[in-house]
């Protein structure tokens, strides 16, 4: 049972402030200001709330409540001020002060139990809300634990999907490899070329993808010519230049590792690896005007790290020797990819592409090229 100190200097008012209150509320009388003060301070079980006169002798209730105030364990008593002065300014004070009501004496017992009900079961609102907090909070805690408990988990499971990854992508370039030594290295050198890049472009602002996602895309890259592993020997190892129909054959190598991705995709829906490896793989010769291969995209239609990709391939294909040709300086290199600009390239790329093309040089130097 909730209760109620009234503490008036008026006998009267504490009898029917009793009469109204018992049976509802253990009440509890004073006549005097500073008893009640003291006797608050002492107590470990303290009332739910407090009535307080205003007009008492020696201390007044303004007084007495800015005391509970200024002592930790009062403060939060709410308190309904009753005064014999039924006068706005009063009222206002009181209310200013921080009490949670006012009545005014002489007092109406179904007013004042009906005010007094008013609060206690706004208390009580507040005692069950922050049970529930507590509640809450027990379960938030609860939870985090188990949510550490899961990172550490999700964190050996992302590390076992990463050396997943890894394994995939060792295997398939290691075939790659085996296939044609060239497309191995040239994989190889055009995934590094795609990490410069796209790290200058997601500084920029220019290409958005996942922080966490940024090691998988450059680890991806190395696939992106994988579907020369379908294409005929004889013609991955042909000294010069391809015929038309041979070179209708080669541009084959984007829909044959596309379309083995396409099929066992449905395995992992929506898996960013997959995806990753997917975009550069089918459309690394798309090109921005359109005329490009497979599928004739052009533009923002072209996926972004199909649009990055291009240019790191064509630049590592414009360096390195071939059978058929010499490599390129790397100015000639750098010019060609300039005049390709809003063309073949990605204008947004090839800007890029100028902030870092030293460090192209750089790797490609590094690489042994």
């Amino acid at each position: 049972m909730h209760s109620v100190m009234v503490i008036d200097d008026s006998m009267t008012e504490l009898v029917v402030a009793e009469k109204a209150l018992e049976g509802s509320y253990r009440v509890m009388l004073e006549q005097n200001g500073k008893h009640a003060l003291e006797y608050l301070k002492k107590q470990a079980r303290l009332p739910s709330l407090v009535l307080l006169d205003i007009d008492m002798p020696t201390i007044n209730g303004f007084e007495i409540f800015s005391q509970m105030k200024s002592i930790e364990k009062l403060r939060e008593i709410p308190v309904i001020f009753v005064s014999g002065a039924n006068d706005t300014a009063t009222e206002l004070e009181a209310y200013q002060l921080g009490a949670v009501d006012y009545v005014v004496k002489p007092f109406v017992s179904e007013i004042l139990k009906r005010k007094v009900n008013l609060h206690i079961g706004i208390l009580e609102d507040k005692r069950k809300l922050s049970s529930v907090n507590t509640t809450l909070q027990d379960y938030n805690e609860q939870l985090q634990d188990y949510n550490d408990e899961l990172q550490t988990r999700a964190s050996d499971a992302t590390q076992n999907v990463h050396q997943l990854e890894l394994f995939i992508v060792g295997i398939l370039g290691d075939l790659i490899t085996k296939k044609d030594g060239y497309t191995g290295i040239h994989c190889r050198r055009v995934s590094k070329f795609m990490e410069i890049l796209l790290r200058q472009m997601m500084k920029d602002g220019t290409a958005r993808f996942p922080i966490k996602d940024i090691e998988m895309i450059i680890m991806s890259a190395q696939l992106f010519d994988m579907g020369k592993i379908g294409i005929p020997d004889a013609l991955l190892e042909k000294v010069g230049k391809y015929s038309p129909e041979e070179f209708e054959a080669m541009k084959k190598h984007t829909v044959l590792s596309a379309d083995s991705i396409e099929k066992f995709a449905y395995l992992l829906p929506n898996n960013s690896f997959i995806t990753y490896t997917y975009q550069m793989a089918r459309s690394h010769h798309e090109q921005w005007c359109g005329r490009g291969y497979p599928d004739g995209l052009a533009g923002t239609n072209i996926p972004q790290l199909a649009r990055i990709i291009a240019v790191c391939d064509v630049y590592d294909a414009l360096v390195s020797q071939r059978t058929y040709k010499k490599a390129m300086s790397h100015d000639q290199a750098y010019s060609i990819i300039n005049q390709g600009a809003g063309i073949q390239f990605d204008p947004q790329v090839v800007a890029a592409f100028n902030k870092v093309h030293s460090d192209f040089y750089d790797a490609s130097m590094m690489d042994g090229m």
